[in-house]
């Protein structure tokens, strides 16, 4: 079995926790913690014209990177983002009419609401999504068209990390408890977070999931930490 310390382009040291050691499951890295790349993305590419569009919706921060392979006039376009994370990236590709959720799904409905509804609206989403707030707006009379962008899948080259005991598990999607699932087990003497409550509510059998005060990394892992040094 590959330890972590044997990985260390895909893992960050937990130097300020070491006895009781910190992972994070998800796509990206974080400092400080472990990283376990439980996911892979797969950019794609579909024929989109944005002339079509008043605005984009953006529920991550793949979302935007995709995004790099097209033309687009952000000084036209309005932006509506999921939450800070994803729409600082979306600042840094270029937009400049940025309105931010609360980082749920559902928290879009009342922002589209707010722009009327004559405005055509282009989501921009990974091949499979948690919640189905886009029907719920539809339903409202948003128009809505979507462009499968992205699709994650699960990393196979992370497999066979070894796992602390009394580790604390950082979780930032479904996917990526899935993926865990896949090809790890979660024991009763590990701790367990997770972003958000629909991240939470992928879990069918955990003793305890706490959720970080707010739908970020930094957020999960801040709580992490604090379990840590109790």
């Amino acid at each position: 079995m590959t330890s972590a310390q044997n990985l260390p382009q895909r893992l960050s040291g937990n130097e300020a926790h070491p006895l009781r050691p910190i992972y994070l499951i998800s796509k990206t890295p974080h400092p400080g913690v472990i990283h376990i790349p439980i996911l892979t993305i797969s950019f794609l590419k579909p024929v989109i014209d944005f002339t079509r569009y008043d605005g984009i919706i953006l529920t991550s921060k793949q979302a935007v990177l995709a995004l790099e392979d097209y033309t687009i006039d952000w000084g036209r376009l309005q932006c509506i983002c999921v939450s800070e994370g994803t729409a600082d990236a979306a600042r840094e590709a270029g937009a400049s009419h940025v309105a931010v959720g609360d980082g749920y799904g559902t928290s879009l409905l009342a922002l589209l609401k707010s722009k009327g509804r004559s405005q055509r609206w282009l989501y921009l989403r990974p091949k499979v999504i948690a919640t189905e707030w886009v029907e719920a707006a539809r339903t409202e009379g948003i128009w809505i068209d979507e462009a499968i962008v992205y699709e994650t899948t699960c990393n196979k080259e992370a497999r066979g990390i070894s796992i602390a005991s009394n580790a604390i598990l950082v979780f930032t999607s479904p996917s990526s408890i899935a993926c865990f699932c896949a090809s790890y087990s979660i024991l009763p003497t590990h701790s367990i977070v997770a972003i958000g409550k629909t991240t939470r509510d992928a879990f069918s059998n955990a003793k305890e999931v706490l959720v970080s005060p707010k739908t970020s990394v930094a957020s999960a892992v801040e709580l992490a930490q604090n379990i840590a040094q109790k």
